[in-house]
């Protein structure tokens, strides 16, 4: 296992308030970013819809990515939004990107901590994740945040990796790659939510195939060698391929895949 991958897999036994940007800075953050890519606009749609995002919302898309849900929800929705992101660089992509879409009156990008977030208690209509709170080990002081943030009679809308049934311990060893720290079951997320004072209104799994998903993920890595060996080096992209490719057949034997949630702050 390469140098860089084994550093960041120790970091994310240990992850904390504060420690994401140190996981997920840099090259290997923004290759991260590069495989997820940006095709997840019916399931954006669908989610939007159950939550009642519409005109004049005001949407905090926490761990925002490259920004694409945030600029569809501003774009077909009519919402205003906010993405606050941990990775400098990734803060740099998303707003360029919504620049170039003709957006940036309407969505902005923040750096910030999802975990100690500086925004006033009950500012925002609803709170947003895409695919990727998986990384948050503290998810119960996310939540609280998320609760905080969010104004009386708030939604809290997400989909995220999950682990649909248990298996044996190999997929997910450092050696794959898999650097989110702790996948919830849908029902374990309910559970957090709950605890944490929301009510929870609807859940369940996404339909479709993640290991497809997975399996585009890795033909975008192949495509992309030359720029991303050139960001992250030879050794580590061969552990990132190889790596994908046990989280491709976890997914395939129904280990993981992707589930949503919808909860309202009373």
């Amino acid at each position: 296992m390469g140098d860089i991958v084994r550093r960041k897999w120790m970091t994310m036994m240990d992850v904390h308030a504060g420690a994401v940007e140190r996981v997920y800075g840099g090259p290997v953050g923004l290759v991260w970013e590069m495989l997820a890519g940006e095709e997840t606009e019916r399931d954006t749609g669908t989610l939007a819809e159950r939550a009642g995002i519409g005109k004049g919302s005001r949407v905090l898309v926490l761990l925002p990515g490259a920004g694409e849900a945030a600029r569809q929800l501003a774009r077909d929705y009519g919402a205003t939004a906010i993405g606050l992101a941990a990775v400098p660089q990734v803060v740099d992509e998303a707003v360029r990107r919504t620049e170039a879409a003709g957006l940036p009156a309407r969505v902005d990008f923040q750096q910030g901590n999802a975990l100690d977030m500086t925004f006033h208690d009950g500012v925002f209509d609803a709170v947003w994740g895409e695919d990727a709170w998986c990384y948050v080990v503290d998810k119960d002081r996310m939540i609280r945040e998320i609760y905080r943030v969010l104004k009386p009679g708030g939604v809290l809308a997400f989909t995220d990796w999950v682990q649909v049934r248990a298996g044996d311990e190999e997929w997910h060893t450092p050696e794959t790659f898999r650097v989110f720290p702790h996948l919830e079951t849908v029902e374990s997320y309910a559970n957090v939510l709950e605890r944490n004072g929301f009510s929870v209104t609807g859940r369940g799994e996404i339909p479709g195939d993640p290991a497809r998903r997975v399996g585009e993920m890795l033909t975008a890595l192949r495509r992309g060698r030359d720029n991303i060996v050139g960001l992250i080096g030879e050794e580590a992209y061969d552990d990132a391929l190889r790596g994908l490719g046990f989280w491709e057949k976890a997914a395939g034997r129904g280990l993981v895949g992707r589930g949503w949630l919808l909860a309202g702050k009373p």
